[in-house]
């Protein structure tokens, strides 16, 4: 199974969200990672 860029980017906002709240010092990293980014790259001419 091929792991895509999308998947790596659900995965870390889940080690974010364990991270604050096993420790309660919640980290805004996922901020930086907008989640749409990557389906602006896909190519369009699928849709036609």
């Amino acid at each position: 199974m091929k792991i895509t860029k999308i998947t790596w980017i659900y995965i870390i906002a889940a080690i974010i969200t364990i991270y604050g709240i096993v420790t309660g010092q919640f980290l805004f990293l996922l901020f930086c990672f907008p989640l749409g980014l990557f389906y602006f790259n896909k190519d369009n001419n699928k849709k036609r």
